[in-house]
């Protein structure tokens, strides 16, 4: 054999076989080849395959699955057509039931490791029917006017013909825009579209662009009307300010949530999962414990849900919010909700906004992005003492460093429980409930 022959030998990608032990908090299967732990999506512990290795690290590598030798009992085939290619989902090849048992020991692995806590996780809460919830959709669109999702830290576009975490409404809503913008060549700049579907089963479409392509859709009647016929009830755009524009239908757009009404901007956060939603809300209000003569703070609040919610048993909420749109929506809702008196938002970020507040909180609701909180914030909170603190989390690794900070400024927690908003995906929701010692 050449020199050359053997340099291309050993550069060759290796297949070998491997068994997975667990799932990391990704969905991918775990093994060890030659002592090394080795990464592999879409392998269920128990099984056992042929792999190949893709990339080599000095204490790990990872692998792609080749063939299934022994399969586990709890492999399902995905209903989706696109599962493997869109990276959206990354558990429906595993049976639901089991995904609730992983996604529970995922957030017990990240309080020991990371937080050093030593507390009992809660059974995960799951769907009766975990599919159809999601309530917003962010597509792309390519040049040739196909709409998708980027493949997983990629944009190479994956187009489908039924998401089936969408309703199937909205999954037309998306096909007809589709067919829509392709019979107008004016219209291949706009690159974004997100949709919105409310409990009405109404839809909102946001359509991201240069102002110059996206607003003269307003001039086309033919495309509202066609929108309209299906359900859509508003089209919104930037103008060349960067600010929402209403190109066309209603200005207002609800959402109910625990009996209440609420007005969602088009770039406003909202919960995706509507039915879970309320499931959420109420854990957060059993653990807040109300008797009507308590100061909350509800930190990261929105468009004001879970401050309106609070604000029917508290003395007096204080929401603070840095997303503009958000608080002008919550200001809203709390006039159309008859809280006016009762809570009061603050436009900016957390942790600048809570300092300038006199009043102590009794109670603290926190629902902050993936990052977690500021240091500032926890540090201040340490300082206050409220009684009680209920953090809603949707990142188990910013959960646990947060909570080890509480217990190590004089917090116990008392509660940890996972709410599965996002079946078939590797994210978990907590509400965990802290006091004070």
């Amino acid at each position: 054999m050449s020199q050359q022959d053997k340099s291309n030998q050993a550069t060759m990608p290796r297949k070998t076989t491997v068994e997975c032990l667990r799932l990391i908090s990704d969905g991918s299967g775990i093994g060890h080849i030659d002592g090394i732990a080795t990464f592999v999506p879409g392998l269920l512990p128990g099984e056992t395959a042929e792999v190949v290795v893709t990339k080599a690290k000095k204490n790990w590598q990872q692998a792609r699955l080749l063939k299934i030798n022994k399969r586990s009992p709890e492999r399902i085939d995905a209903p989706c057509s696109v599962f493997e290619g869109c990276g959206g989902c990354q558990l429906q090849h595993m049976s639901y039931k089991e995904t609730l048992v992983w996604k529970r020991r995922w957030v017990e692995d990240a309080l020991t490791r990371i937080g050093k806590l030593s507390v009992e996780v809660k059974p995960m809460i799951g769907m009766e029917h975990p599919w159809r919830y999601r309530n917003k959709a962010r597509l792309h669109r390519v040049p040739s006017g196909e709409l998708g999702y980027f493949k997983e830290r990629s944009k190479a576009l994956v187009n489908f013909a039924d998401c089936l975490l969408l309703s199937e409404r909205m999954n037309r809503w998306i096909r007809r825009t589709e067919e829509l913008l392709a019979k107008d060549a004016g219209y291949s700049e706009i690159h974004t579209l997100i949709f919105r579907e409310n409990t009405n089963h109404e839809g909102l479409l946001l359509l991201e662009g240069p102002p110059s392509k996206v607003l003269p859709v307003a001039e086309n009647p033919d495309f509202f009307e066609a929108l309209a016929k299906e359900g859509i009830r508003s089209v919104w755009g930037a103008n060349a300010e960067g600010k929402l524009q209403l190109i066309w239908g209603e200005e207002e757009f609800g959402q109910t949530i625990l009996d209440l009404r609420f007005d969602v901007s088009p770039l406003s956060f909202l919960q995706v999962n509507s039915l879970q939603t309320d499931i959420l809300y109420k854990l957060v209000l059993d653990g807040a414990a109300l008797t009507g003569e308590e100061i909350v703070w509800d930190l990261y609040s929105g468009i004001g849900t879970l401050a309106l919610a609070l604000a029917t048993k508290a003395k007096k909420v204080t929401g603070i919010e840095e997303n503009p749109y958000a608080v002008e929506n919550a200001i809203q809702n709390a006039v159309k909700n008859n809280a006016v008196g009762h809570v009061e938002f603050l436009k900016g970020k957390v942790e600048q906004r809570m300092m300038k507040i006199e009043e102590k909180p009794n109670v603290v609701v926190l629902d902050p992005p993936r990052a977690g909180l500021h240091g500032d914030v926890l540090e201040r909170l340490l300082e206050l003492k409220p009684e009680r603190i209920i953090y809603v989390s949707c990142d188990t690794g910013t959960l646990a460093r947060d909570l080890g900070g509480f217990t190590v400024g004089g917090y116990t927690v008392m509660s940890v429980q996972p709410v599965d908003m996002f079946p078939w995906t590797q994210h978990v929701e907590c509400v965990v409930m802290i006091e004070r010692e």
